[in-house]
Order: C-alpha cells, then sequence, then structure tokens
C-alpha cells in the first residue's frame, strides 16, 4: 500500500472520529433532538405515589440537571431530575401527578426491562461557585435535585453547611426520607433536615416558612424546587430577611397561561410550505396560543429550559426571558422559544428545533 493511500485513509478515521465525538458531546449537553433509548434495570416504590428507576446508561451531566423522557412515541415528553450524583449508577425518581399520563405510567406500569426514550440533559439548577452556607427548600418531587446535589456536596466532604427544608402530605409520603437520613447522620453536622408533614406540622404555609427561617442563620445561597407558590413564598421571604442573598428556583411544570382578554397579535407560522396565521392573545405564550389554533408543534419541559421548541424568526420579534436556554449567539441568529415567548406586535416564524 502506497503511502498516499495510507495518509488518506488516516485522513478519513480522523474525520470518522471526530464527527462520532462531536455527536456524542451534543447529545450529552442537550444539544439538538438527539434522542438516547435506555433500559430500565430497577423499580422501587418509595411512597404510594413515587417510584424510583435505575437506568442502564451512562450520561455527563452537572448536579441538579433532568432529562426528557417518555415511554413511548405516543406519549408527551416530561422532565425528571436525577435524584443521585454524577458518576453514581443514573436513578430518576418520580412522583405520580393526577391524571398525569406519563407519571402515571411511570409509578404504575414501569418494569425492569423497560424502554424509555430519553434527551438531554437539560436545566441551569446548578450550584454555583463560592457557597459559604446553604439553605434548601423542597415540595413533594422537588427534593429529587437536592438528592442530586446532597450526593454530591457529601463526596467533596461537605465544603459547606446546609439546611435542608420539605414540604409533604404526610409521613407516608416523604421520597428518599431515609437516604436523607443517612445523609445528615454522615455529614457531621455539616447537614440539617427539617421535614414538615401536612398531617404533623400541617402545610409547609408561608407563614410556618417565616418561623423556620428565622431559626437560621443567614445563608449564601437560597434554592428551592417545588409548587409555585411556595417558591414565590420561599423568595419573597428569603430576601426580606436576607437582602441580596443569592436566589435559585426550579420549577418543574410550566407556569399556568394567564390569558387576558383584548385585541390579540397576529403571528404567522410556516409550515410545510404554507402560511399558517394564528393570534396570541395578551398574556398568553406563543406555543399557547398556536395549540389552540390547532397547529402542531414540537415542544418539551415547556419551561425555556430544554430549547425543544426553538424556533426560527422571518420577521417580528418574540420575547423570551433571560433565564432561557439560548445564549446570546443565537438571539442573534433569530432563534427564539415559543414555550415562554411572548409577542408585543406581528412576527413571523418557522419551527427549528
Amino acid at each position: 500500500m502506497s503511502p498516499v493511500v495510507i495518509i488518506a485513509i488516516v485522513v478519513v478515521l480522523i474525520i470518522v472520529f471526530a464527527v462520532i465525538a462531536s455527536r456524542r458531546a451534543g447529545a450529552s449537553q442537550g444539544g439538538g433532538a438527539a434522542v438516547s433509548t435506555w433500559t430500565v434495570t430497577e423499580v422501587v416504590k418509595e411512597t404510594p405515589s413515587t417510584v424510583s428507576f435505575g437506568l442502564d446508561a451512562t450520561l455527563d451531566f452537572q448536579p441538579g440537571q433532568f432529562v426528557l423522557l417518555r415511554p413511548e412515541a405516543s406519549m408527551p415528553w416530561r422532565a425528571y431530575s436525577f435524584s443521585r450524583a454524577p458518576g453514581q449508577p443514573l436513578r430518576l425518581t418520580v412522583k405520580r401527578v393526577e391524571n398525569g399520563k406519563v407519571s402515571g405510567y411511570l409509578t404504575g406500569k414501569l418494569e425492569p426491562g423497560a424502554r424509555l426514550e430519553v434527551k438531554g440533559p437539560y436545566g441551569q439548577f446548578l450550584m454555583p461557585p463560592n457557597v459559604t452556607r446553604a439553605l434548601f427548600v423542597a415540595g413533594g418531587s422537588g427534593v429529587t435535585p437536592f438528592l442530586s446535589w446532597l450526593h454530591t456536596l457529601d463526596g467533596r466532604g461537605w465544603p459547606f453547611p446546609v439546611t435542608l427544608i420539605t414540604g409533604n402530605r404526610s409521613a407516608q409520603e416523604q421520597i428518599l426520607k431515609v437516604e436523607l437520613d443517612a445523609l445528615e447522620k454522615k455529614a457531621g453536622g455539616k447537614l440539617a433536615c427539617v421535614h414538615v408533614t401536612d398531617d404533623a406540622q400541617g402545610p409547609l404555609t408561608k407563614e410556618l416558612l417565616g418561623s423556620l427561617l428565622e431559626k437560621l442563620e443567614a445563608p449564601s445561597l437560597v434554592a428551592t424546587c417545588g409548587p409555585e407558590p411556595m417558591m414565590n413564598n420561599v423568595k419573597e421571604l428569603a430576601l426580606t430577611r436576607w437582602p441580596g442573598v443569592a436566589v435559585l428556583e426550579e420549577k418543574f411544570t410550566a407556569s399556568a397561561e394567564v390569558v387576558g382578554d383584548g385585541p390579540g397579535v397576529q403571528l404567522e407560522l410556516m409550515q410545510d410550505g404554507k402560511v399558517k396565521p394564528f393570534e396570541v392573545k395578551p398574556g398568553e405564550h406563543v406555543l399557547h396560543a398556536a395549540r389552540r389554533a390547532g397547529y402542531d408543534l414540537p415542544a418539551g419541559c415547556e419551561m425555556g429550559a430544554c430549547g425543544a421548541c426553538r424556533v426560527k424568526l422571518h420577521s417580528g420579534d418574540i420575547a423570551v426571558p433571560d433565564e432561557a436556554c439560548l445564549s446570546d449567539a443565537e438571539k442573534a441568529q433569530g432563534y427564539r422559544l415559543i414555550c415562554v415567548g411572548s409577542v408585543k406586535g406581528p412576527a413571523r416564524f418557522e419551527s427549528a428545533p
């Protein structure tokens, strides 16, 4: 074989390996619409409404991140956080939601050997650097990303003290409490868990939260995950008591649409070679309006965290929150997220996930 042929073969192999590496990197960062299929290795009943399941897969993610998951193509994508640290066997913990098609299947029908479609990881619920003391407040299944954080801090030897406040409807519904108790014992005073249940102290109301916060030293970080009213209370109380404290929030569900009266804005969707007009009412997100008009558009978490609903503007503008997962470069190129996007004037766009 001539040297020229050998060099040509080497160049081709280098290009092939580079493409493979690039695709893997894109999938690990949640880029695009790459879908993986994972196999369930075990299913553990945690509470009457919650299960944890192990997965035969590997993934490069950060503590606090989530994946989009569905049991089959006919079901919608739903967001679920990892409840273990990176490097540990992958585990997701899911609580059944009333009338939830995906959560109902996962908590009632899932068995070892099942195959699940997964995209991700996604999410910006990440521990910031230079934390000196932290307060975590979790409601129900909102404790799952904190478990990933706590396992990570345990592996680092507890670099700062943490207070975790959890709220659940009953003692029987406390998710992974035995695991939390073990972490607290192992932390040697660096982790303090305060568990509130409706059948003992009563609901985790604003008043009860306020009384619990009064007993704490000032943290440099307050992080919260759970029902939106609870998170709103946590943020308000924390900023009132400790002005300037960093507050980090993670939502599992999109905020309810608040659609106002009055004249709407006309938008145009470019799809299948056609122009499809529809109206966006005051206070309504673009995705919600498009669905109301009967248009099928891709979406994922519907919280602006995954990018599955990304579109490309042809004209006009769609405003998205700063915390949405779009880079400045993507925004400059005309990309927007319609699940959290709002409009003040006419716009034309096409789907570009």
